[in-house]
C-alpha cells in the first residue's frame, strides 16, 4: 500500500482510479482529476496489482482538529472480502498518529445504489474495523444552518432513540418516553436527524494508543 497527497499523483494514475470508481463503486460521483484541482488537503491511499488499482481510500485532512476524514472507500469487486479496509487502517493509524492526528471519522451511507450495501451493513463493516457510532451528529437544516445534536438512531424494533453515551461496545440510549437502556451495534438500523429523516451515520475511531497504568507499589 502507498499513500500520497492527491496533488502528487499523476493524471494517468488518477484517471485509472476514476475508472475503478466508475466501474465498481460509485458511478458518476466525481472525478478525482477534477477534485485534485481544488483540493489542498487530501491524501489518497492506494493498492496496485500489476500496475492496476484495485483499492483506494480518499482522505480529507483537518490539521486544526487533528482529524482525518475518510471521504471515500473503493474496492474492486474481485478483491472484496479480503479485509483490505481493515488492514489499511493499521497502516494509516501509525502514519497519521506520527503526524499528530488523533481521530479518524467517516459517514456510513444510507444509500444502496452504489455497492448494494445498506446503512446497517455499512455500520457492521466499519464497526468490525474499529469504528463506533459517534454520540454527536452534525447536520444542515432546511434553512441552511448547521446544528449538532446527540445522535438519534432507529433500532431494529422500529423505536427511535437518542444515544447518550458509549462505553466499550455498548451504546446507552434514551427513548422518547425517557426510558434508558443499552444496545449494541447489531440493534441499530439507521441514523436520524432531529426531524427523524434518514441521514448518513457519523462514526469515529481514536488513534491514540491505550496506555496501561501500573499501580505504584509502596
Amino acid at each position: 500500500m502507498d499513500i500520497k497527497n492527491i496533488k502528487d499523483i499523476s493524471d494517468d494514475m488518477l484517471s485509472s482510479f476514476d475508472k475503478l470508481l466508475e466501474r465498481d463503486c460509485q458511478p458518476g460521483k466525481f472525478s478525482l482529476v477534477k477534485l485534485r484541482e481544488i483540493s489542498n488537503t487530501m491524501d489518497i491511499l492506494y493498492l496496485l496489482e500489476e500496475d492496476d488499482p484495485i483499492y483506494f481510500l480518499l482522505l480529507d485532512l483537518f490539521p486544526k482538529h487533528k482529524m482525518v476524514y475518510i471521504h471515500d472507500v473503493c474496492v474492486s469487486k474481485t478483491h472484496r472480502g479480503k479485509s483490505l479496509f481493515k488492514k489499511s487502517l493499521v497502516f494509516l493509524k501509525e502514519y497519521y498518529l506520527s503526524r499528530g492526528y488523533t481521530t479518524f471519522t467517516l459517514d456510513a451511507s444510507n444509500s444502496t445504489k452504489e455497492e448494494g450495501l445498506n446503512q446497517r451493513a455499512r455500520l457492521y463493516i466499519f464497526h468490525s474495523a474499529g469504528f463506533h457510532v459517534n454520540t454527536q451528529t452534525g447536520y444542515f437544516t432546511q434553512s441552511g444552518d448547521y446544528k449538532i445534536i446527540k445522535t438519534k438512531v432507529l433500532l431494529n424494533n422500529k423505536e427511535n432513540v437518542e444515544i447518550q453515551k458509549r462505553r466499550g461496545e455498548k451504546y446507552y440510549v434514551k427513548n422518547k418516553r425517557g426510558a434508558k437502556y443499552s444496545v449494541n451495534i447489531n440493534e441499530i438500523d439507521k441514523c436520524l436527524d432531529a426531524e427523524l429523516n434518514e441521514i448518513s451515520c457519523p462514526m469515529i475511531m481514536s488513534l491514540k494508543k491505550n496506555i496501561t497504568r501500573k499501580r505504584l507499589r509502596k
